[in-house]
């Protein structure tokens, strides 16, 4: 007992070191000295909290504005494919002829063909069925093994189709995505990573069939990304249904476009705030909270 104690007490003496990392290996036992280091880095992410909330006070009281968090996106250095003026005459010009600019300015739903690779399994076919609730205006037809993508494409275009997406598996999982727009491309081929079905999601709730939902694409900044972004707009109706209060978002970030499908909700909620008065010193006041359902499913595309 007398040396359980003892042990004790130099783990605690351990913990409070600021060398502490660079010593823990005179506890022998691997458990145990697993188990100081996470105390140790617990403690340390504690105290950079504590000293990080005490210079934002300071800075808040010098009315100062805030640092903003440094990321890999923040420093990445702009080149000269960034698009930094919306009214650029060259790239107003390039987007009012592309592909993708009669479809997004007619008011007409867009016609999207989903199906798979063949033999696909349960996996592609549960992903295809829950992609059709974010593309309600899609068609999901089973690919049969002798199809090519060519004959899958002529049978596109003869049904008025505005665009094929493709679903590609490798060992039973969902591993790509295939884009093509009719009648004359482009062709956009994504990895797909990260994927959760609905059914995954703790929380989730159920989408609205027969829904237009609104669109939100963010962070595409370079004339490819602004490309990819018309493209992937040119899916959804231009005039969506906002009173189901449904939402697409495309985050670019790093090249990696991040996809989540959510129905939010507005709230009213009223909160007592201090005030300068010394005979009322709290008033109540309403403040306007959103809240977020995510509704599936999630994924990543490269």
């Amino acid at each position: 007992a007398a040396a359980t104690m003892a042990l004790k007490k130099k783990k605690e003496r351990l913990v409070d070191r600021p060398d502490a990392l660079h010593d823990v290996n005179v506890v022998k036992n691997k458990q145990k000295r697993n188990e100081v280091v996470k105390k140790i880095k617990k403690k340390r992410k504690a105290e950079k909290k504590v000293e990080k909330e005490k210079r934002h006070k300071l800075l808040k009281e010098q009315g100062l504005p805030l640092p903003k968090p440094e990321t890999i996106d923040s420093k990445r250095t702009p080149d000269v494919t960034f698009v930094e003026d919306e009214n650029d005459p060259e790239v107003v010009e390039d987007e009012r002829n592309d592909e993708f600019a009669e479809l997004l300015a007619s008011e007409e739903a867009p016609n999207l063909l989903m199906t798979t690779c063949p033999k696909p399994s349960k996996a592609t076919h549960m992903f295809a069925k829950e992609l059709e609730c974010v593309f309600p205006f899609s068609v999901y037809k089973k690919r049969k093994e002798t199809t090519l993508v060519s004959e899958v494409v002529e049978y596109a275009k003869q049904q008025g189709h505005t665009a094929v997406m493709i679903i590609n598996e490798d060992v039973k999982k969902v591993d790509g995505l295939t884009l093509i727009h009719l009648p004359s491309g482009p062709t956009m081929s994504f990895k797909v990573t990260s994927l959760r079905l609905s059914r995954q999601i703790l929380g989730h709730g159920n989408a609205l069939e027969d829904n237009f939902p609104e669109v939100v694409l963010n962070n595409f900044r370079t004339r490819l990304g602004r490309r990819i972004k018309r493209g992937l707009q040119a899916l959804f109706h231009t005039k969506p249904m906002c009173h189901n209060r449904q939402v697409a978002t495309f985050h670019n970030q790093r090249d990696f476009l991040f996809f989540r499908h959510h129905r939010y909700i507005f709230e009213k909620r009223k909160e007592k705030v201090r005030t300068s008065d010394p005979e009322k010193p709290t008033k109540s006041q309403t403040k306007i909270q959103t809240r977020l359902q995510e509704l599936g499913p999630r994924f990543t595309l490269k």
